[in-house]
């Protein structure tokens, strides 16, 4: 988390003032093909440095329903990961099958580390909460 100092304002000298700014993480549910091409593929700006975290899920699929909560909890709390912020996006690989076939995306859930609109890491299969903290703590 950044942190500046806010500069021309009268205060004590007991008191110190800070204002503190970051950047949320993002949580893209469901996303369809144009966000996953954006977000994904042609990241821009400081989406590109930033670590996406792709869901590839199905709605039948039971792991994918116990992993869930997991990834949405490592993207909104960034404390929990050792301060990595990462962005998470979710893809239905039913209705997004031809992405799916792209990234040889064949047991759910899989799920792909992406930067700079590059696979940087990935996991297949259900990991346990502990297991996926360390996942992302461990991504370059």
């Amino acid at each position: 988390m950044a942190t500046r100092l806010v500069s021309n304002i009268k205060t004590p000298a007991s008191i110190s003032l800070f204002h503190a700014s970051s950047r949320a993480s993002e949580i893209f549910e469901n996303a369809n093909a144009s966000l996953f091409e954006q977000r994904a593929l042609n990241p821009k700006g400081e989406q590109a440095s930033k670590i996406l975290l792709v869901d590839f899920y199905a709605e039948w699929c039971r792991p994918c329903k116990l992993l869930s909560p997991a990834l949405k909890k490592v993207a909104s709390q960034p404390d929990v990961v050792g301060g990595r912020q990462v962005d998470l996006l979710t893809l239905d690989v039913d209705q997004h099958n031809q992405i799916a076939s792209q990234f040889k995306v064949s047991a759910m859930p899989t799920v792909l580390a992406m930067k700079e609109g590059k696979v940087i890491d990935g996991f297949v299969g259900m990991l346990p909460e502990a297991k996926l903290i360390e996942f992302v703590k461990n991504l370059a």
